[in-house]
C-alpha cells in the first residue's frame, strides 16, 4: 500500500458508522424512547403518573442545601442556564429550578441524542393535544 492508501484507508475507519441494521436499531430505539415519553407526558398531565421525581444522595442533598441556605442557588443557577442558553432575567430562587437546569445540562452534555428526542416527543405531544 502506498501512503495515499493508508490515508484513504484511515479516513475510512473514522468515518465508518455501523451498518444500516445497526442504524436501524438505533432509529427503533429512538422512536420507542419518543413514544414512551409522547404517552408519559399525558399520564403526567392527567395526573395518572407524578410529576415529582426523587433523588437519594446525601452530599447532593448537603451542597444543594447548602446553596440554598446561603442564598447562593443563584451564583450556580445563573451559569448553568447561562450553558443552557436560557435568556430570561428570571433568578433561580429554588433547588427544585436548580435540580432541573442541572439535570438538563447533564443530560445535555452527556446524551444529546436522548435530549433531542424529548425535544421531539414534546412537540409531538403537543400537537396530538390539538
Amino acid at each position: 500500500m502506498t501512503e495515499t492508501d493508508d490515508e484513504l484507508e484511515e479516513l475510512r475507519e473514522q468515518t465508518d458508522v455501523g451498518t444500516r441494521a445497526e442504524a436501524e436499531t438505533t432509529d427503533d430505539e429512538t422512536n420507542e424512547l419518543e413514544d414512551a415519553i409522547v404517552t408519559l407526558l399525558g399520564e403526567v398531565e392527567s395526573g395518572d403518573v407524578s410529576k415529582t421525581l426523587s433523588v437519594r444522595d446525601e452530599q447532593l442533598a448537603a451542597l444543594i442545601r447548602g446553596l440554598e441556605e446561603t442564598d447562593s442557588l443563584a451564583d450556580v443557577g445563573t451559569p448553568l442556564k447561562e450553558e443552557l442558553g436560557r435568556d430570561d432575567d428570571k433568578d433561580v430562587t429554588d433547588r427544585s429550578e436548580l435540580l432541573r437546569l442541572a439535570v438538563r445540562l447533564g443530560l445535555q452534555q452527556a446524551a444529546p441524542e436522548v435530549v433531542e428526542t424529548a425535544r421531539d416527543a414534546n412537540a409531538r405531544h403537543a400537537s396530538e393535544q390539538f
